[in-house]
């Protein structure tokens, strides 16, 4: 399993945030909503303005759910104060912001494919200097689902419940959430060092 460490997590987006212009907002909106809410590359690619919009839980649609599972995922409050200057945003587009019109849409208005957010996570992982080199090429050291997984990460970090970090993820069996009970490096580390 592979989570960005929190200074990553943090270099990710303080470089998105430097950017201006439209493609940059809805790129750090949905990386927020990626690292802030744990779903899935095709859940995150079948939003609905409606799906989010005015609501404190989020909606995860069974025709974008893993095994068909629809559920609800809690929107924090930082989330919904990130969406109305989104939506505002869209507006000033001329982007229909209807309850069924696509939370992410492509510069010909079109739902965003989920292969263009693959490459646009992507590019801000390079551009954060989130990188290795493969076969002589800089590519990103994490790819979307690593957002899901730095996200139920940092749940455990906080010492969140695994049966809610289960319920939030729609994992199908407590085993599958039980990765997130491995210890890391840095716990592993502080363990020798509490010896003293």
């Amino acid at each position: 399993m592979k989570y960005l460490a929190l200074h990553e997590e943090k270099a990710l987006i303080s470089t998105v945030r430097e950017i201006k212009g439209a493609k940059a907002e809805r790129d750090w909106f949905m990386i927020e909503l990626l690292l802030g809410t744990g779903l899935r590359l095709s859940e995150l690619h079948g939003l609905n303005v409606g799906d989010l919009r005015g609501k404190e839980k989020l909606y995860v649609r069974p025709d974008t759910a893993k095994f068909g599972k629809g559920r609800f995922i809690p929107v924090s409050v930082h989330l919904q104060k990130r969406l109305k200057p989104f939506l505002v945003l869209k507006m000033k587009q001329g982007e229909l912001i209807r309850d069924d019109s696509p939370l992410f849409v492509s510069r010909l208005g079109e739902r965003l494919s989920q292969r263009s957010i693959q490459e646009a996570v992507e590019g801000w992982l390079i551009r954060a200097g989130l990188t290795t080199t493969k076969n002589g090429k800089t590519v990103p050291l994490y790819s979307v689902h690593s957002l899901r997984h730095t996200c139920f990460q940092r749940m455990r970090e906080r010492g969140v419940a695994l049966q809610a970090i289960q319920k939030i993820a729609g994992h199908a069996s407590l085993a599958s959430t039980g990765i997130y009970t491995e210890a890391t490096w840095e716990e592993c580390v502080e363990a020798i060092e509490a010896r003293g």
